[in-house]
């Protein structure tokens, strides 16, 4: 079969991202609006839950059959592909299943003494009807991404996206009015309805495809071909559901611990609220793209190592990590630039400007770990993964303890930057180890660095002596970021650290 380029794949990622991202944005402005503040807490408590079902019915399974076809497809052996996703969904729909009864029978306790918010049962038992539809999605998904086929896991996205936008602008005018358990269920119900029509979409696609193929014989057996798959997906699993159970218990450690600090409960909630749901978007918002590359790094890694092919690993993977590296700062710079302008255009709210302001420092380290982390997987090192994410949500959680009480959100802050900080550093040495690869410092971190300095001087000073008096706050916002995107791919440019060679080299990649 012909072979797609990494970044093909990662484009088709972060175009579909960047519709989803787009419009879930400008609905997450309506959505804030709607729930306000204190339910926006309440949503974002509930949020690490739905991550914890996601990790432990399908994070490890679906990176694992992307892993096993992508092997299958580079030898032409098309009916052992369709073989593993059949026996994929054997051990992953059941699994689904009892989780699902689980967070139904156990709703009440799980509010009451996990998440410490009684008027979240009603969420968790909504939440607990879309972990089969999810699970069973991500399969799906696996299968297309050992294609290295990405316009599915694209479309599914943009699906799911629109899907949870509708559910929650047509059930708004009649759950809002009933008060804040119910302001909390619209969030959940509109992620539910995201996920049963991205099923919907990713299985009709599925059936389209098979219709299509020569499957061929199977040569896999069934008890090896299960023994693989679980031999792969118990570190995934292992590694995404403790870390998301710790990420979960660190948000629900937030609003606890700024209590302690001094605000009453409602505050607590509102000033999570504007933190996780309201700064954090924005903050990630860049991540998309990092996001595609890492999702396809993996079939494109996993591919590089059965074939052996030293060389393409390490172009593959310098260039993932540089690639990375130029959005991380560039990122830096937008958000320290402009923060309070930013938080203003979306949410009337400076307060929100300022804490993203806090944040803006993370950027390179979040962006990175994510590439690190699909690297990670494509080489199969995810034990190592996995003991590095305990290490660090652990000192996550014990920076939280200790400094929230006593510095507020701050504390947070500095608590996220530790952990993703310790990631990082030990996520890259694994990686530079086994595929040989040295530190560049000089592109990776030194010309970012200076392009991204310049530039944000020259959209600073070009908004605050003509913009801003010439514009309102949201067209001079808009304008100042363009500038300072367009000035810093030109800075980069100029001073060699991104070159047409660059970009024909990773098209080239593959």
């Amino acid at each position: 079969m012909s072979k797609k380029s990494l970044i093909a794949g990662t484009l088709v990622l972060t175009g579909a991202s960047l519709i989803t991202r787009l419009l879930g944005f400008g609905f997450r402005i309506y959505q804030s609006n709607v729930m306000g503040a204190e339910g926006m807490g309440l949503y974002q408590l509930l949020f690490p839950i739905y991550m914890l079902l996601w990790a432990a019915s399908s994070a490890g399974i679906a990176l694992s059959i992307a892993k096993m076809i992508a092997a299958e497809v580079s030898k032409g052996e098309e009916g052992n592909a369709v073989h593993i996703l059949n026996v994929s969904l054997l051990i992953s729909l059941p699994l689904s299943f009892v989780l699902s009864i689980l967070l139904f029978i156990f709703a009440p306790w799980i509010a009451k003494y996990y998440i410490h918010e009684p008027v979240t049962e009603l969420s968790l038992r909504i939440l607990a009807f879309c972990v089969p539809f999810m699970s069973t999605a991500c399969c799906l998904r696996g299968y297309f991404q050992g294609h290295q086929q990405m316009s599915v896991t694209a479309l599914a996205q943009i699906v799911e996206q629109v899907a949870r936008m509708t559910a929650i602008y047509l059930l708004a005018g009649l759950l809002v009015p009933m008060g804040t358990k119910y302001i909390c269920a619209l969030g959940v119900i509109g992620m539910c309805a995201g996920e049963v029509f991205s099923f919907i979409m990713s299985f009709i696609a599925y059936q389209l495809k098979k219709r299509k193929m020569y499957l061929g014989p199977i040569s896999l057996k069934r008890s090896e071909t299960f023994n693989q798959l679980l031999a792969l997906s118990i570190p995934i699993t292992a590694n995404r559901f403790l870390t998301s159970g710790l990420s979960s218990f660190e948000n629900i450690l937030i609003p606890i611990n700024l209590e302690k600090f001094g605000l009453s409960s409602h505050e607590a909630l509102a000033l999570y609220g504007k933190f996780s749901g309201m700064a954090l978007p924005l903050l990630m918002f860049p991540s998309m793209v990092t996001s595609s590359l890492a999702t396809a790094l993996v079939p494109a890694i996993s591919e590089a190592v059965a074939m052996k092919n030293k060389t393409t690993l390490q172009n593959t993977i310098g260039r993932a990590i540089q690639f990375s590296a130029l959005i991380g700062v560039g990122a830096t710079a937008l958000f320290l630039s402009f923060p309070k302008e930013i938080a203003l255009t979306c949410y009337h709210m400076e307060d929100v400007g300022i804490i993203l302001k806090w944040l803006a420092i993370i950027c390179p380290f979040l962006y990175l770990q994510n590439i690190l982390t699909g690297t990670m997987n494509g080489l199969g090192m995810q034990k190592q993964t996995f003991k590095t994410n305990i290490i660090a949500s652990l000192l996550c959680i014990a920076t939280i303890l200790f400094l929230v009480p006593r510095k507020g959100i701050i504390g947070f802050v500095f608590a996220m930057l530790v952990q993703s900080g310790f990631v990082c550093c030990m996520l890259l040495t694994y990686v530079l180890n086994f595929v040989d690869l040295k530190i560049d410092l000089n592109h990776w971190i030194l010309k970012p660095t200076i392009a991204a300095m310049v530039s944000s001087f020259i959209a600073i000073s070009f908004n605050r002596y003509f913009l801003i008096a010439h514009f309102g706050m949201i067209l001079s916002t808009a304008l100042s970021l363009i500038t300072l995107g367009l000035m810093y791919i030109l800075c980069l440019i100029l001073i060699g650290s991104f070159t047409l060679k660059d970009i024909k080299a990773f098209i080239g990649t593959r």
